[in-house]
């Protein structure tokens, strides 16, 4: 019974929709085609009467508004820099211009130092090219509307920030923002590493320079004269390896500048400028401080050198020497390991290879003082009588050149008379023999004398 009610209803529902549907069809079908327009005008209307409402005259007696709407544009102001700014210092450099001071600054995020010398302008821009967004100093300090200023004080810069407005007036507001204060901070912490002639620069670097700290040079001292003078009473360093070894004299306070890959004393200025340079702090006994700086004066380490321990010159190598006669009386004979040589006063005798060796032509002689050619040295200095026999003096140095043994060498008993000597024996010719005089100037060789 009630599926019967249910079907029922279905058929009435869909019957009312078809009736709808049909009255729909008949209404387009009998829908007019154009709706009339009417000639007449619309008929118009009135806006309603204030109850308010005064006399024109009356208003004007009102006089100024309380309040009075103004147009303002937009202005634009300094950003907080003082959020992202870091100073890392000054040039410390001794060739530094005191006057006109470079200091180096970075960001927060970028910081890589950039310099900036008193007086002088860093353009800032906003990157926004970067993850995240942030400010950096622009690429070649090209113009930029925003830019700071420094000036240093101690460990402290004082930014002044400054910007250029759409109309070119100078933006400096808000104040806050327009002067900062920045305590300096340790680049140590923030910087990457440097290196000068592709070695890395770091605690070990005097190492990798293969240095050695010798102390003052006792030949130099002696015998450098006038000619040397500027090396005296100055620490010799030896820098490399055989054949491309070198020295240099320093003194406390004094800077070695590099240049074409070896160190020379400098005097700090325009000529040091643009490069690395390694002064000379403190000296003690055994130790000898330096500080190494960067071109741009913004990385700087401490460098220690131990003094290197030299032998001194072996007792036999001493002994060796025996004073035999006279030929004349500016030439001796003296026997070395058994075997005669003919010695005048200012004769140098190099133990090198294993044997005593004259120096004799210059290019030997410029080889030794620069430390090309090293090896114990005995230096025929003079001849003296004592007791009416003749005594020679003379001075041994050892390979380093730190110790200086002097010595007297009276004649032989035993020894052959000079007459009778064979001349076969003597070691080492007189001809175009030079020689360095107590005074540093190279002489030529003396003319025999008769005796």
């Amino acid at each position: 019974m009630i599926k019967k009610w249910i079907d029922w209803a279905n058929y009435g529902i869909a019957g009312l929709i078809i009736a709808l549907l049909l009255g729909a069809f008949l209404f387009w079908l009998i829908r007019p085609s154009e709706f009339p327009v009417s000639d007449l005008n619309p008929r118009k209307s009135t806006l309603p009467v204030r109850e308010f409402a005064r006399p024109g005259e009356e208003y004007n007696q009102i006089g100024e508004p309380a309040l009075k709407l103004t147009f303002a544009p937009l202005s634009v102001q300094l950003p907080n820099l003082g959020l992202h700014l870091v100073y890392y210092g000054k040039n410390g450099r001794p060739d530094a211009d005191v006057n006109h001071p470079e200091m180096f600054f970075g960001f927060a995020i970028n910081k890589s130092p950039v310099p900036l010398k008193q007086g002088g302008r860093l353009y800032v821009l906003y990157d926004k090219g970067q993850i995240p967004n942030q400010y950096i100093f622009s690429p070649n300090n090209a113009e930029t509307p925003l830019w700071i200023e420094a000036v240093s004080s101690g460990n402290q810069a004082y930014v002044g920030v400054k910007m250029m407005g759409e109309n070119g007036q100078i933006v400096q507001e808000p104040k806050a923002y327009a002067s900062i204060v920045l305590v300096e901070k340790d680049l140590a912490r923030f910087g990457g590493t440097w290196e000068i002639d592709n070695i890395r620069v770091d605690g070990t670097f005097l190492v990798k320079q293969k240095a050695r700290w010798y102390g003052i040079d006792q030949f130099i001292e002696k015998y450098g004269g006038e000619e040397f003078k500027e090396w005296q009473n100055k620490q010799r360093i030896d820098f490399g390896e055989e054949p491309d070894n070198y020295s240099v004299y320093i003194g406390q306070g004094q800077c070695l500048a590099r240049a074409n890959s070896r160190w020379e004393l400098v005097k700090p200025g325009e000529d040091a400028l643009k490069s690395p340079l390694l002064c000379l702090k403190k000296i003690d006994d055994r130790v000898m401080n330096f500080e190494l700086w960067d071109v741009d004066g913004k990385n700087k380490v401490i460098l220690n050198l131990i003094k290197s321990n030299e032998p001194k010159t072996p007792q036999a190598l001493e002994n060796s020497f025996k004073f035999v006669g006279a030929r004349t009386r500016s030439q001796l004979i003296f026997d070395i390991n058994g075997e005669r040589m003919l010695l005048r006063p200012h004769d140098w005798l190099l133990f090198h290879e294993g044997e005593w060796n004259k120096l004799e032509a210059p290019e030997d002689i410029d080889a030794f003082v620069e430390r090309k050619l090293i090896g114990p040295l005995f230096i025929f200095d003079r001849i003296e009588r004592k007791d009416d026999h003749p005594v020679v003096f003379g001075t041994f140095f050892n390979a380093a050149r730190t110790e200086a043994v002097e010595v007297e060498l009276s004649q032989q008993q035993n020894a052959t008379p000079a007459s009778q000597e064979n001349p076969s024996k003597r070691k080492g010719k007189e001809e175009g023999v030079k020689k360095l005089s107590p005074e540093g100037k190279i002489l030529k060789p003396q003319d025999d004398e008769s005796p």
